[in-house]
């Protein structure tokens, strides 16, 4: 049985990543603060740590899922963020590829600008913040160290939080009033991915480990913006939708990209695809909070 070994097992994609791989392979989950038994605990900018549990483990692949994914925070906070994202997933790549282990890192469509979308695999990546930035560049340390190696780029994801805070879509529901008027972002073309939808496509790549190597898209292809979700979970919990007003124009603090529409073609070869309609899939989000 494959050894699967997953960082980030903490956080949204990661737990999901965990709870579905585990069925099938052998799974060695890490985080940082949050983790408890059993997943293992473990510092990735910490070098020697890190060498001493691939050692330990010994994977036949890695899924590297920890990240700062928060664009303003990014923003704040550049030498952390690119401590994270960058330095820690370069220093994984060549561990990994000295040891013989896939990895399969995970980035995010922000390495495009959303100008041309839908965007092809091999397209020209160009961020415009430093979240995709750190992400951009840490793509091509991944891929400099081996063939083997997989980046798996994702839009924003949602799905069983453990706060609606968590997710960058289930937020909304937070933010939304049945007695205020609440504005949200009318501009930017988002494509919300269930995590477990991500979880069953590496799911069906790693079953078949010659198909990994290069990079994937993996994305839902329902188009909205935040106003449209923030339509949508109103009808959900019962709130007037003439309270939600729409933002036309940008409003964060982090430039974004406009549209990034992932292109699928390299899972479309393969004849993997996962998605769901969201409506139904956000409904189970939050009635189970």
């Amino acid at each position: 049985m494959q050894k699967i070994m997953i960082t980030g097992a903490t956080g949204l994609l990661g737990r999901t990543l965990y709870s579905t791989l585990v069925n099938d392979f052998d799974v060695v989950g890490t985080g940082f603060s949050r983790a408890t038994a059993p997943l293992y605990q473990l510092d990735l900018s910490n070098q020697n740590a890190v060498i001493d549990f691939l050692e330990h483990h010994q994977p036949d692949a890695l899924i590297h899922a920890a990240a700062e994914r928060k664009p303003d925070v990014c923003e704040n906070e550049p030498e952390q963020t690119i401590a994270l994202n960058v330095a820690a997933s370069e220093f994984l790549a060549k561990q990994c590829a000295q040891r013989d282990i896939a990895l399969i890192f995970i980035s995010t469509d922000y390495v495009f600008d959303g100008k041309t979308p839908p965007y092809m695999e091999s397209a020209q990546t160009n961020p415009l913040n430093l979240y995709g930035q750190s992400k951009q560049q840490a793509e091509q340390a991944v891929l400099a160290h081996s063939t083997r190696h997989s980046v798996v780029r994702v839009p924003v994801l949602y799905g069983d939080v453990s706060e609606l805070a968590e997710s960058a879509v289930s937020v909304i529901a937070t933010q939304i009033s049945a007695t205020q008027t609440t504005a949200h972002d009318n501009w930017a073309v988002r494509y919300p991915t269930h995590v477990e939808d991500i979880a069953f496509t590496l799911r069906d790549l790693l079953k078949c480990p010659e198909n990994l190597g290069g990079i994937f898209h993996i994305s839902d292809n329902q188009a909205m913006s935040k106003y449209d979700m923030a339509c949508i979970m109103a009808d959900i919990l019962g709130y007037p939708k003439s309270l939600l007003k729409p933002l036309d124009e940008p409003s964060q603090s982090a430039a974004r990209p406009h549209d990034c529409a992932l292109a699928d073609s390299r899972l479309k070869q393969l004849g993997i695809a996962h998605g769901r309609e969201f409506k139904q899939a956000i409904q189970s989000v939050l009635t189970a909070i």
